[in-house]
């Protein structure tokens, strides 16, 4: 996995979205693109669907709504 892996860089932190929608940009090797857009067409699905789907999974939550009432707590 190195080989698609990048170190943390010099650059500015990350600053947390406040509300409505946030832009999100970041440079992959062009092959794990490829891979994602690859997965994404054959589940029919767009790139931001197919990422907010991998993120939900990993985090176990079913919805962003359930993100949010996780901070409320």
């Amino acid at each position: 996995m190195s080989d698609m892996s990048f170190p943390r860089g010099p650059g500015r932190p990350a600053k947390r979205a406040v509300d409505g929608f946030a832009g999100l940009s970041f440079r992959v090797d062009a092959r794990l693109k490829n891979l994602l857009l690859d997965i994404a067409d054959g589940y029919d699905m767009s790139m931001t669907e197919l990422l907010r789907l991998m993120a939900l999974k990993e985090a176990g939550l079913e919805s962003l709504d359930q993100f949010e009432e996780n901070l409320d707590k």
